[in-house]
């Protein structure tokens, strides 16, 4: 069974540098710019960094569904989403499709051009990985996670309006609004991006850091 591999950040040891970006951009593109770059150091809500990127989201990823050129496919060996430039007519579409802002449109050598994190296959690991000073970032497997543990590891608070503004940020797509009420389908298949948690817009779901497996 082919295990999905993402980069994880941990945001209690990420310290705002951003050579993550650098390192991105440099090694991707040739140029230290972070506007070119595949993964962003951003501010969460409560003051804290964390960097971001593509967590090639579980099933038929939206952006690969807005894509009208059928120019984005996934790499059947690391399941990071591939973009073919022969094909990508810049159109924007999976750039506004995808819930993260994942995906940029910066400009080429004569021409605008989308670009994605592709964990980097022509090495070892990823680039921004093996630069991070304080080793906020790391590139594992997901793993399920323990049925035990996965039921404390998502928690939903009474206050909850039910709005469904986390559902389309879920990249393991298990958050659903059932009969006016939201839960997750199954908890198990959580992947800790703590997207649902950051995007909630009363700080309803919290993601119990005791039991939170880093994988």
């Amino acid at each position: 069974m082919l295990k999905k591999e993402i980069i994880l950040s941990d945001r209690h040891r990420c310290i705002g540098c951003r050579i993550c970006e650098m390192v991105c951009s440099g090694t991707k593109e040739g140029v230290f710019d972070p506007r070119r770059s595949r993964i962003r150091v951003l501010e969460t809500d409560d003051g804290s960094l964390k960097a971001y990127t593509c967590v090639q989201c579980e099933g038929d990823p939206a952006c690969i569904l807005s894509c009208p050129s059928h120019a984005l496919t996934r790499d059947p060996e690391t399941m990071a989403i591939k973009i073919s430039e022969d094909k990508c007519d810049a159109c924007g579409q999976c750039v506004v499709a995808c819930p993260y802002g994942a995906i940029s449109m910066v400009m080429g050598m004569d021409k605008e051009k989308v670009i994605v994190c592709d964990l980097c296959p022509e090495w070892e690991e990823p680039r921004c990985i093996t630069f991070c000073p304080s080793g906020a970032l790391s590139y594992s497997a997901t793993l399920p996670v323990p049925k035990k543990i996965a039921k404390r590891q998502i928690n939903i608070s009474l206050s909850c309006n039910n709005c469904g503004v986390c559902v389309s940020t879920c990249s393991s797509q298990i958050l659903q609004v059932k009969d006016g009420w939201l839960s997750p389908e199954d908890p198990s298949k959580c992947q800790v991006c703590e997207h649902c948690a950051s995007n909630c817009p009363i700080k309803a779901i919290r993601i119990n850091r005791r039991s939170k497996i880093l994988f």
